[in-house]
């Protein structure tokens, strides 16, 4: 098994720090905030930064194939293909809706994109990227289900 570059790791971790000053600030409330800015408005910011790493992780499986196009199979190649672009879409949509429920409608993509990283990417990676990949998902699911329920009380 490869090791995934100590780089993957640092830009990994450190792509939580948004998701956790957001939702801590979320949970914080109002009064903590510069009267400019609001729990509503982070707990935007924290959906859209979450929508974006969805595209992220969904555009992971096209770089696979553009990278294993020898190794795949058509139909390997096209399910991931189909697949890179769904997380983006569906986060789309997930912005807009009620807050709360768009912040509780990203956790639940998240660690569906992991489960689709289980089926159909990881197996044909020979790294620990699911290492990786099982600690930012349970760290940054929790964490947008906590600024969900932050927002609803």
């Amino acid at each position: 098994m490869k090791v995934l570059p100590t780089v993957a790791w640092v830009l990994g971790y450190g792509g939580l720090i948004p998701f956790f000053v957001l939702a801590v600030l979320v949970l914080l409330g109002n009064e903590f905030l510069p009267q400019d800015i609001t729990t509503s408005q982070l707990a935007l910011w924290l959906a859209a930064y979450a929508a974006l790493i969805l595209s992220f992780l969904g555009a992971v499986h096209w770089g696979v194939v553009l990278g294993m196009q020898d190794k795949l199979s058509d139909v390997e190649a096209r399910t991931l293909l189909i697949y890179s672009v769904t997380p983006s879409l569906l986060a789309w949509f997930c912005l807009l809706l009620p807050i709360n429920t768009a912040l509780l409608s990203m956790a639940l993509l998240i660690v569906a994109a992991y489960l689709a990283d289980r089926l159909l990417l990881l197996p044909k990676l020979n790294s620990n990227y699911a290492v990786l990949r099982l600690r930012l998902t349970i760290i940054v699911s929790l964490l947008l289900v906590a600024a969900s329920v932050g927002q609803i009380v």
